[in-house]
């Protein structure tokens, strides 16, 4: 009987040990939110994700896509409700609100200095405030010039000698609104988009110490009553300050629209909304104040501080924005990886069909003037909405450009 029961009890034994190391194994659920990914890149985000959860058997990753306009009131309802996610991808604008609430955990404590090197120096400090960095880079979108080339060729534009300036692209759309009565652009001048056409003038908005607001020094009103005498005599639209960007995309797409200043990405929603303007469309370099600087919009990805799993969270953000992963995703669109290594890949280099083959190259050349400018603050949301409120003052006949600037100074300095 004992030299049977040696073998059943041995067999029990593997079971339970089994069984107990089944129950014990590590599981760890990581929620991460993307700001409008699908449906066009389900299917990149999932691999992502597959091939994390193979590497780490340990963790689950929950996918959610939130639409741009929700992301912040979501996270920050998630943040109070104590059900944060992980790792939750926002602008640079976002983040700094959020971090200003005390909700981001720092990047600078969680990723190693080593790990840190591999992004651009501009781009990591991009998501710094306060001295602190709350995002990880991501993804970076150098703004072109698009421009319809029947449009130019009627207002008697050479479509090939585009406009390389600020100066130049206004003269070019006073020309296309006279010539063809389409308007020819739609200055970037919604909600806070002025403040980076003074910082790539080399108008600052800021006092060197970040204490006083100086954008209404006699340069930052000329630079404003250039476009509130445009907007008098109907060289944009007055829709402008109210539909921004979306309204110039619009436009732009149903053939209404002279120029463009866009993220190269957007040729593709173009091509897909309206191939004949699509097929007219001209790709030229961004036209640069005389700041020599490029406001390239960021995004990162950022931990909040709720979350229980940081140390677990930094290192899926990192993974998803290691040089492979970010050129994997570069390929599918265009846009621009936040790494040095990844960004030099010569797949950058190379030509195809289509003007957003044009546009990447030219995006390559523009790395080195890019910067994300946004105008990091205490009390963000506050101050900026005293900023659009003075601008659309002074567009709207409230009060003129200096008063107007002078109005926001001191409100602005009244705060800081």
């Amino acid at each position: 009987m004992k030299v049977r029961r040696v073998p059943v009890i041995a067999a029990i034994a593997i079971v339970l040990v089994a069984a107990a190391s089944g129950a014990a194994a590590p599981q760890t659920t990581l929620e991460f939110w993307t700001i409008s990914l699908q449906p066009f890149f389900t299917d990149y985000v999932n691999g992502l994700v597959a091939g994390y959860q193979r590497a780490n058997p340990g963790v689950q990753i929950k996918w959610v896509d939130v639409q741009f306009q929700a992301v912040e009131q979501k996270l920050l309802a998630a943040v109070a409700g104590g059900v944060p996610p992980d790792v939750v991808n926002l602008n640079v604008e976002f983040m700094t609100r959020i971090a200003e609430r005390g909700a981001l955990a720092d990047m600078d404590a969680l990723v190693p200095a080593a790990d840190r090197t591999s992004y651009f120096e501009g781009l990591w400090s991009s998501g710094r405030y306060r001295g602190r960095t709350y995002g990880i880079p991501w993804y970076i979108a150098p703004p072109v010039l698009i421009y319809n080339g029947e449009l130019f060729k009627k207002a008697g534009l050479n479509v090939l000698v585009p406009p390389a300036t600020e100066d130049a692209m206004i003269e070019a759309a006073k020309r296309v609104k006279d010539r063809t009565h389409v308007y020819g652009f739609m200055p970037p001048l919604d909600g806070t988009r002025l403040m980076y056409l003074f910082l790539e003038n080399g108008l600052p908005v800021l006092s060197e110490n970040g204490r006083l607001a100086v954008f209404n020094s006699p340069a930052h009103v000329a630079r404003l009553q250039t476009y509130v005498d445009l907007l008098r005599k109907d060289y944009f639209p007055d829709d402008t300050l109210r539909r921004g960007f979306t309204g110039a995309v619009e436009r732009y797409s149903a053939g209404q629209l002279g120029m463009l200043v866009v993220g190269p990405q957007f040729l593709l929603r173009i091509k897909e909304s309206n191939p004949e303007v699509y097929a007219k469309t001209f790709v030229a370099p961004y036209p640069m104040g005389k700041g020599r600087v490029i406001h390239a919009p960021l995004m990162t990805l950022a931990m909040p501080k709720a979350s229980r799993h940081q140390q677990e969270a930094a290192k899926f953000a990192l993974y998803v924005t290691n040089d492979e992963n970010q050129l994997a995703f570069s390929k599918l669109t265009v846009i621009f990886p936040s790494t040095k290594k990844a960004a030099a890949d010569p797949y950058f280099r190379q030509t195809g069909a289509g003007p957003e083959w044009q546009a990447r190259t030219i995006a390559v050349g523009e790395l080195k003037y890019g910067r994300d400018l946004t105008v990091v603050v205490p009390n963000q949301g506050e101050l900026f909405k005293i900023f659009r409120e003075a601008v659309e003052s002074a567009f709207f006949g409230k009060m003129s450009a200096k008063e107007a600037l002078d109005w926001a100074v001191r409100e602005w300095n009244a705060r800081l």
